[in-house]
């Protein structure tokens, strides 16, 4: 990344948007884990505000990559994570949402692993997103 890219208003608005996701699926996580059933509908628009900050960082992500580097996708390790990622949290909210309260925590449990993957991939393999 050069500084042309770095010096793009996306860096105030693509990496906030990704974090804030971040944070709201280990949120909607732990809510998930330690909230009773009667109590499970309270948490509803937490994974659904996870899920859509998750979704506008990679698509300011895509718009920013188009900007940048001229291609929207580039299959680089930290958006193909993501990507995965988004697929899962996204699957752990349809569980939630037909009351399969249980696959809805695995997946969450899931998203959360990920998560923390995708921040590690940047220092494990290179790529567009390795800042070291």
């Amino acid at each position: 990344m050069g500084l042309h890219e770095l010096s793009s208003v996306m860096l105030y608005i693509h990496p906030p948007l990704a974090i804030i996701g971040h944070i709201l699926i280990f949120s909607f996580t732990f809510i998930l884990m330690i909230i009773h059933n009667n109590h499970q509908n309270k948490i509803k628009h937490l994974g659904v505000l996870a899920w859509l900050f998750t979704f506008l960082g990679l698509v300011t992500g895509i718009i920013w990559a188009q900007l940048a580097w001229g291609s929207f996708w580039s299959w680089d390790p930290k958006e193909t994570l993501t990507l995965i990622l988004f697929s899962t949290f996204s699957t752990s909210l349809l569980f939630y949402f037909e009351n399969k309260k249980k696959s809805a925590l695995y997946f969450s449990l899931s998203s959360c692993v990920l998560v923390v993957i995708t921040i590690l991939i940047s220092f494990i393999l290179a790529g567009l997103h390795s800042f070291i």
